[in-house]
């Protein structure tokens, strides 16, 4: 591969394209450390998985040993340096079992299948994760059929019993009940990974996937009793579901939760001060505009967002939430979220908001402290270095499309590149303050999930 001492790149002003790079880096890259080295959950064995294999692609040679069949629900946020590498500490494990989490892990691998198919004929190490990471989700989801359902058969979470002495697989139900926005998430992990399978091993995959619809269609009645951000997730997930199949009768299933949605959203206006949600309701209706382009859905979108860019203070230059206390508390999933709905609405109707993404993305986000580190930028001799992977000098991408320059990388503080809870916000004294480094799968997958599949389906 092309080798050589590149112009200097100054430092320019951040722009949108970037932002966006940025994220994507960050979560293929945390993808691929939680997945392949943490160890964080019951890891697999090469062998179990090159027998399921759905390609001709030998994983045994790989320099990986341990990727997840499922994950934990949370570990220590820190690295131990290890014979010149960096390892997850293994004894900080919480050993509960969540079906969100697991199901968000694997529709990352899912959605990353067609960015690492792309280096066919340019990178074959970059190109053969295409083949790994599609051998990893089917045998992940069939890890979950076997081990994480109850008697009735539905996804449930579980907590890990496993005797250490035998090693055999023992789990027990954590929660006897169930949530619908998990067997919706599994619905869309099946569908997809059916897609990417030969004809021999597709149709039990789709079929599966078929079943939990016809469960949602079946039961239609029930879905109006759950809660508000139960809906909210359930018809994301059915959004997300209508994007990989195009499956007609999820139309009217996704627009009658959204009216029942935006119905208590008006019923509770003055109550709802809650931004997740907010930006999830956004989020739902412009993916319902568009699958349906029904212009109602763009203009509640739209009042949605006016709603939202009300929270932006231009003096701190971040959004705030309304309280008497002195500290803002702000989670990872707010920040995030709000990132991403001000980058659809730029995108969408060319808003003119990007001092808001800008200033939020690196206030709130990289200097906040709510993210422990960055993975570190391409080499120069990395074909992902390049604009469209043409490795010409003209095509080299300054380093800020991959990170900002004053956040640290995992080699230079030992802590992984994920989210922790949430930060405080001094509204006083203007700073923030990082809660405990912990690193919760729950709150990570969905959010590195989310940012990959917009950036993957409707952001390009």
């Amino acid at each position: 591969m092309l080798r050589y001492i590149g112009p200097f790149l100054r430092m320019n002003k951040l722009n949108i394209d970037q932002v966006k790079s940025q994220l994507f880096h960050l979560s293929k890259e945390s993808i691929k450390d939680i997945v392949l080295y943490s160890k964080c959950g019951i890891t697999a064995n090469l062998d179990e998985i090159n027998s399921r294999n759905a390609s001709n692609t030998d994983i045994s040679t790989t320099d990986f040993t341990s990727p997840l069949l499922c994950i934990y629900k949370k570990s220590k946020a820190s690295l131990k340096n290890k014979d010149d590498k960096l390892h997850w500490i293994e004894d900080k494990f919480k050993k509960d079992i969540y079906v969100s989490s697991n199901a968000y892990m694997t529709l990352c691998l899912l959605e990353l299948i067609d960015y690492y198919k792309q280096f066919k004929d340019m990178d074959t190490s970059k190109h053969s994760l295409s083949n790994i990471y599609t051998n990893i989700a089917k045998t992940q989801l069939d890890f979950y059929a076997a081990y994480l359902r109850n008697e009735e058969g539905v996804f449930v979470d579980k907590k890990d019993c496993t005797d250490p002495i035998s090693g055999k697989i023992k789990f027990k139900d954590k929660n006897k009940s169930f949530k619908f926005s998990d067997q919706a998430l599994l619905m869309n992990a099946y569908y997809k990974c059916s897609t990417y399978l030969d004809e021999k091993n597709q149709d039990s995959y789709k079929n599966f996937s078929k079943d939990i619809l016809t469960m949602f269609l079946d039961f239609k009645e029930e879905l109006y009793n759950i809660s508000f951000d139960e809906q909210c997730k359930l018809c994301l997930n059915l959004n997300i579901f209508y994007t990989y199949s195009g499956i007609e009768e999820v139309k009217t299933l996704i627009i009658d939760i959204f009216d029942l949605l935006y119905e208590n959203y008006n019923a509770n206006i003055s109550e709802t001060q809650n931004i997740s949600d907010l930006c999830l309701l956004y989020l739902n209706s412009i993916l319902i505009y568009n699958h349906t382009s029904i212009y109602k859905f763009k203009e509640i979108a739209e009042n949605l967002y006016t709603v939202l860019k009300k929270y932006y203070d231009e003096n701190s230059s971040i959004f705030v939430k309304y309280t008497e206390e002195k500290e803002i508390v702000f989670s990872c999933k707010e920040i995030i979220l709000y990132i991403l709905t001000n980058i659809y609405e730029n995108y969408i109707n060319n808003e003119d908001n990007s001092d808001i993404i800008m200033q939020v993305y690196t206030k709130q986000l990289i200097d906040s402290g709510i993210i422990l580190s960055w993975p570190e930028v391409p080499t120069l001799d990395d074909i992902e270095r390049y604009k469209n992977f043409i490795e010409k000098p003209e095509n080299l991408l300054d380093e800020q499309y991959f990170k900002m320059p004053t956040i640290a990388t995992p080699n230079s503080n030992e802590l992984p590149s994920v989210f922790i809870k949430s930060v405080s916000y001094d509204k006083n004294k203007h700073i923030f303050k990082a809660s405990k480094s912990t690193f919760d799968s729950r709150k990570n997958l969905e959010l590195f999930f989310l940012i990959i599949y917009l950036l993957n389906n409707h952001l390009k």
